[in-house]
């Protein structure tokens, strides 16, 4: 019978088991070193296998000796998958947190291993560093990888600091090309969803090449990628936005029982005496807010009976938003090979993309509600229509008269819906070229090679855009009519202060870097050669972002600072060794370390170890252990300026409008404490709005530092059959990250000190900068299981299953504060680019079942993720109280057939979502009413990918 130890729960009890099992695994292994050097016998003579590079490695090998967990995914794989774009394959991995880009995003796909963040996942191309992403400047966007020159994927699961880089904590995924291509093969597909709408994708790929590298010494080949995909509208999936769903989240489903807005034609409160009343309304409330459009009517009468609001008109909720943008990418990848001297290899590869994003978003608004500029945000004015406008209700413009409006002041909210949506542009351009050079030379096998590469981003307003204070000043001085369309001279004046076609931000990444590589047998073991090898790498980062002061006059949809110009730079330069050592013929020691100079952190030593133990063919044992090192991005420490920035929710002050439960918004009321009551405190300033927030670029920033262990055991009981299992566990201290709003919010005395006030008392920011926070830890077993049945007459049967447990994945705020477990649920901290609303799952996992007979196939791939607790609209809700929101597990099967048709001609039918299972609904976005779990599921639905390969 097992006693459990005191003061241990059972639930500590079994968390331990997996560490244990995998401990022992590696202690077995050295234990038993000498006894396995001793009973070694020579092997029989065989022939030689080729030696081949693996990810995480620097030394060739043969591929059944590798010691890491590794990961390899074919193109042919991923073909019979469904996945039709290099952000399905990313966020598919069961490694990854990775969410699915929607909105108007346009920074691309980034792959974030064990929910670690992005920027601490690595991704190479042909074993060479990408360029990040230009804004973020912290993470590879893998959509400018083309799907057609990929060979194979290789992820690396668990740390490799000591070959690639310091900052590859989470692990490698490596995106390995076509070593060579002779002719052309043309590939057209295209994925249509059942349902009505938008959301299909084309995709157009051509790969040509000559030379046959082995007869003629050289061949040269070009892969041209080409997809789009249409924007879908949330109209177009009225199930996502199903009124009574989003009640249930504890969302505010639209409702026309409440005040309107921003609108067309203008809402209006009426001041008085300089402050405003109770007194509101619109001009055409009483003919249904069909005001003179040329026939189009952006809004629809409130029907709020009392109160403030009451006569107001409410933009039609379901006009713009959409759930998925516009997007076009081109891809060209030209990689050349020569074979010189013999055997060496003298290669050189250019890659260039170009994508675009097009988002549409609502019209630009206008008025108190809004921010008045961006040098300043938070900082909102009142939109005056004064009794000189002739526009003014009742006036000589023709606008219909309002009871109780008799020459006061009126503040407008106005959208400017006539001018149509607001259409933005976001458009990323990457440059790579490498020159590399591998071989042998005296002995030993070397491998060199330099590559440069940018990225560059440039975002911009399409049409839709006008200048903020322009409109103040044509709305007071009489040009500009709020209430319908623009007569000539106000026309003529819109199109004046228009700001469409202008790119106001543009970022820049540059990456330049030289590296080598040599190895060689120095003396034999009994298991076979010693292998030393010699590495090192020199590069140099540089990070521009510049946002022009024409961003101050357009506060709408606007990101960076204007007229602010951060850079930043940094070298690095790095050593490192590695030697493969086998003892034995079953078992391997391969130990590696790395020195890294960074000319603005100093230097950093990083070794890892690696066991490989195979006492029997059926059974492998494995495991390493390593550290890791990661020093502050560019933009975490030289980015834009400490700035004021609205909060991204809306809060209570917690000491001009105290509650209760600081925590759940909209529950305050305005102080009675006499020490402010000279304040005369409006409450739509301090209840239930958006507080202002300090954010930027922190310089005094320190890195992040790490410890990864693994240890796996790999079955082989039958012929045909693969059994794996990989503990893991990541810890780091020092993590760079915020604080989220809602653990501010939860616990207000512990974050006292973040609130920094006037003398007076009002809020002047709330600190939200990225600072090094106490710690992460995270740990869980990898697993994978394929088999495939002996083929008969009909055909060959398969089966395959890859997945991945999260025992724990803990935070901690400050060093020795507590650590906050948030498996399957909602996390404390925002880690740059992934934010607390990137979920790491209990359990995720892939099984796949194939049959292939003669010239045809079939895959079924199911991929199921297991329930979390959602980022619920009321953050202080306990499972069974009102609005707790948990997303249930969640499956989706795709179906792919192929056919062979001859040689040169293969289809593929395919239906991604083939039950047609609705994603999930999630409030953790419920303030824009794109309500479904992007991390999850994509939008579309039932969908039908059809692909047509064609080689001449």
């Amino acid at each position: 019978m097992c006693k459990i130890a005191p003061n241990k729960t059972p639930g500590d009890q079994m968390h331990r088991i997996p560490q244990r099992i995998a401990l022992s695994a590696i202690a077995l292994a050295v234990l038993t070193l000498a006894q396995s050097a001793s009973a070694q016998q020579a092997a029989p003579s065989e022939a030689p296998m080729a030696r081949v590079e693996v990810t995480g490695s620097s030394i060739r090998q043969l591929a059944t000796e590798n010691a890491l967990p590794l990961t390899t995914i074919k193109s042919e794989e991923l073909v019979a998958r469904g996945l039709t774009t290099m952000s399905e394959v990313a966020t598919s991995l069961t490694v990854g947190s990775t969410n699915e880009p929607v909105g108007g995003g346009g920074g691309g796909t980034m792959i974030n291993m064990r929910g670690l963040n992005t920027n601490r996942t690595l991704v190479l191309l042909n074993g060479r560093r990408l360029p990040n992403e230009a804004v973020g400047a912290s993470s590879v966007n893998v959509d400018v990888v083309p799907m057609s020159a990929v060979e194979r994927v290789e992820v690396l699961r668990d740390g490799a600091s000591s070959i690639y880089g310091t900052d590859a904590i989470a692990g490698v995924v490596n995106f390995i090309t076509k070593r060579t291509h002779t002719g052309t093969t043309v590939t057209g597909g295209w994925v249509q969803p059942e349902r009505h709408g938008g959301g299909d994708q084309q995709r157009v790929s051509i790969v040509s090449g000559m030379g046959d590298l082995a007869e003629q010494g050289w061949n040269v080949y070009a892969a041209l990628d080409f997809q789009q995909r249409a924007r879908l509208a949330q109209s177009d999936r009225p199930n996502i936005s199903d009124p009574n769903l989003i009640a249930q989240l504890g969302g505010n489903p639209f409702s026309s029982a409440v005040a309107g807005s921003s609108s067309a034609p203008a809402n209006f409160t009426v001041y008085q005496n300089g402050k405003p009343t109770t007194l509101t309304g619109n001009p055409y409330f009483a003919s249904g807010c069909a005001a003179p459009y040329g026939g189009a009517q952006y809004t629809i009468p409130s029907t709020k009976a009392s109160g403030a609001g009451v006569g107001t008109c409410i933009l039609d909720p379901d006009l713009y938003p959409q759930l998925l943008p516009d997007n076009m990418q081109a891809s060209l990848f030209t990689k050349a090979s020569l074979r010189h001297h013999g055997d060496s290899l003298l290669t050189v590869e250019l890659l260039a993309t170009e994508s675009f994003i097009k988002a549409q978003n609502p019209p630009q608004v206008f008025g108190a509600q809004t921010d008045y500029d961006k040098y300043n945000p938070g900082v909102r004015k009142p939109l005056f229509i004064t009794p000189s406008s002739k526009w003014y209700p009742g006036g000589s413009g023709g606008v219909p008269g309002v009871a109780g409006v008799t020459n006061q002041d009126l503040a407008l909210t106005w959208s400017m819906d006539e001018a149509g949506p607001a259409r933005t542009d976001d458009r990323q351009n990457t440059r790579r070229l490498v020159i590399a050079d591998q071989g042998e030379f005296m002995g030993w096998d070397y491998r060199v090679g330099v590559t440069a590469a940018e990225s560059k981003r440039a975002v911009g307003w399409i049409s839709g855009f006008f200048a903020t204070d322009g409109i103040y000043q044509g709305v007071a001085n009489g040009t500009l009519n709020p209430f319908g369309a623009q007569d000539a001279a106000g026309a003529e004046y819109l199109d004046s202060i228009r700001r469409d076609g202008l790119t106001y931000r543009v970022a820049r990444v540059g990456y330049v870097g030289t590296d080598f590589n040599i190895a060689r047998p120095l003396l034999d073991l009994p298991g076979g050669p010693l292998t030393l090898a010699i590495g090192g790498d020199w590069h140099r980062e540089t990070y521009r972002d510049a946002t022009d002061p024409v961003a101050n006059e357009v506060t709408y949809k606007v990101s960076g600072t204007p007229n602010t110009y951060p850079r930043g730079e940094r070298k690095v330069t790095a050593l490192y060794l590695e030697a493969d050592a086998p003892i034995t013929k079953e078992l391997t020691l391969t130990g590696a370390v790395r020195a890294d100079h960074f000319s603005d952190f100093g230097n950093t030593v990083n070794p890892k170890l690696s066991v490989r133990w195979q006492p029997t063919q059926t059974v492998l044992l494995r495991g390493t252990a390593s550290t890791g090192f990661r020093a502050p991005t560019l933009p975490e420490l030289y980015g834009t300026p400490l700035t004021r920035m609205p909060s991204t929710n809306k809060w209570d002050d917690p000491l001009l409008c105290p509650s209760a439960t600081p925590s759940v918004r909209a529950t305050g009321s305005v102080t009675t404490d006499p020490r402010y009551a000279g304040l005369n405190l409006d409450p739509a300033r301090v209840c239930d709005t958006n507080l202002t927030t300090l954010q930027g670029a922190n310089p005094d920033l320190d890195p992040e530092k790490a410890r990864t262990v693994t240890a796996g055991i790999v079955l082989s009981p039958m012929k045909n059959l693969n059994v794996s299992f990989d503990w893991w566990s990541i810890k780091m201290k020092g993590t760079i990250a915020q604080i989220t709003e809602e653990t501010i919010f939860d616990n207000l005395e512990r974050y006292q000190d973040l609130f920094v006030r006037n003398a007076d008392g009002t809020l002047d920011y709330i600190v939200k900068t990225r600072m090094n926070m106490g710690g992460l830890r995270t740990r869980g077993i990898d697993t994978s299981v394929s088999y495939t049945w002996p083929t008969t007459q009909w055909g060959k049967f398969g089966i395959g299953m890859d997945g991945t447990y999260v025992d724990r994945y803990e935070g901690q705020n400050e060093p020795g504060g507590v650590w906050e477990d948030s498996v399957g649920r909602p996390g404390a901290l925002a880690t740059g680019s992934t934010s607390a609303n990137t979920y790491v799952y209990r359990w995720k996992h892939n099984l796949r079942l194939s049959w292939n007979y003669q010239k045809f196939g079939v895959q079924l791939t199911q991929a199921y993720t297991s329930h979390y607790d959602d980022t619920n609209a009321q953050p202080n809700q306990k499972p069974g109280q009102p609005f707790f929101n948990q997303i249930d597990h969640y499956t989706l099967y795709n179906l792919a057939t192929n056919w062979n048709v001859s040689d040169k001609l293969k289809l593929t039918l395919g239906v991604n979502n083939l039950l047609d299972e609705d994603p999930p609904l999630s409030n953790q976005r419920i303030g824009s009413r794109v309500v479904f779990a992007q991390n999850v599921s994509k939008p579309i639905g039932r969908a039908w990918n059809v692909r047509v390969n064609y080689t001449f």
